[in-house]
This record gives structure tokens, sequence and C-alpha cells, in this order.
């Protein structure tokens, strides 16, 4: 159930190599904050030296995101080049800003910092005190809210990463779930009934 995608913009967009609340709220709160899943906006930053022909590119796959996600590059290099990078399907859009701009610092070779490009996050965006990615979002549609008994939904801030118990010991299958075979260690318990 676990979901998180790293993806690096090379020489050709169409072959790409591609916050958790503090306390866990119910069902019917968390269905009040989250957005639907496949509407999606992105926001442009400030990207000087593109051609007119780069930014529609860039902002055509853009639309092909699910949120939270953004797009991190070198400015010297250009959006064109290897450490560009598209971090998608986070919770938030501060981990995603986060995770794009950390992977591209970690290829670039040298020159400025890498810069964001450009953001996907859901439609008519305001920042909420439970947010997921589109994938957890319809997770919990899909499969949370359908079960019964005692459930729990947990998700980690910094990955992208989720999932789902049920029964007595729903929390911490929950947060086993989330972890899967990685090495994340920040799952929590976002949503519990």
């Amino acid at each position: 159930m676990s979901h998180r995608s790293v993806f690096v913009l090379a020489s050709v967009f169409a072959a790409l190599a591609l916050p958790a609340a503090a306390d866990p709220v119910d069902a019917r709160a968390a269905a009040g904050q989250l957005y639907a899943a496949d509407a999606v906006e992105v926001v442009r930053h400030d990207m000087p030296g593109l051609s007119a022909q780069e930014t529609a590119a860039l902002m055509s796959v853009a639309q092909t995101q699910r949120y939270y996600a953004a797009v991190a590059f070198a400015p010297d290099a250009g959006i064109m080049a290897e450490p560009t990078v598209l971090a998608a399907n986070y919770h938030s859009p501060e981990a995603a800003r986060a995770a794009a701009l950390d992977g591209c610092n970690g290829r670039r070779q040298g020159g400025r910092a890498c810069a964001l490009a450009l953001e996907v996050r859901p439609q008519g965006w305001q920042a909420r005190a439970l947010m997921l990615s589109a994938d957890a979002t319809q997770g919990f549609v899909d499969q949370y809210r359908a079960a019964t008994g005692s459930r729990a939904f947990a998700a980690s801030g910094s990955s992208g990463q989720w999932g789902i118990g049920q029964g007595r010991n729903a929390a911490t299958e929950a947060i086993a779930a989330c972890r899967g075979d990685s090495a994340v260690s920040d799952c929590a318990v976002v949503i519990a009934d």
C-alpha cells in the first residue's frame, strides 16, 4: 500500500525514468479535510533561462502527475539535464519540495544550487491539518472507509508512504504497512476509528 515516486526528468519528457496530523482524526473528519484525488493544479515558480517550449513541455508533464509533487532543476544545467528531478505523490507540498531539491542537488555537478520549477497540488489547495497524497487519499476512500470495525491509517510525512491496519492491533499494523520494506521511520497514525 505504500507509494512514493521520484522521477528523473532527462532528455525526453515522454520517457521519464521516473504532514501528518498531530492527533489522529476519525474517518468523518478526515473526509472533510482531504481533497479529491483526481484534480490537480500546477503552480509555476520563476524559471529564468527556460524557453517557451521547455516551459510548455514541463507544464504538460506536470499536469499528469499525482499531488503533492515538485520539480527541481539546476539553473546552470537547464531543465533538460540530468540533475532535474520530479518528486511526486507526497503528503504535503513541503515534503515534495524537499525531496525534489535534495534529489536535484545530489545529482548536480557544481554550479548554482537547484531551484524549484513548479509544484503540483490539489485543485483549490489551501493548507489543512490533514493532507495526504493522491494515492493515499484514494486508499482512504476505497479501502479505509469501506472497512468496518477498528481501523487505523498511518502516513509518513517525509516519504509519502502510507498503510492501513484493521482489528485489535490496527495502529501497529498500519504503521508496519506504512514502513513496508523501507527505512522510513516517521510513519504515524493520522486517522483512527
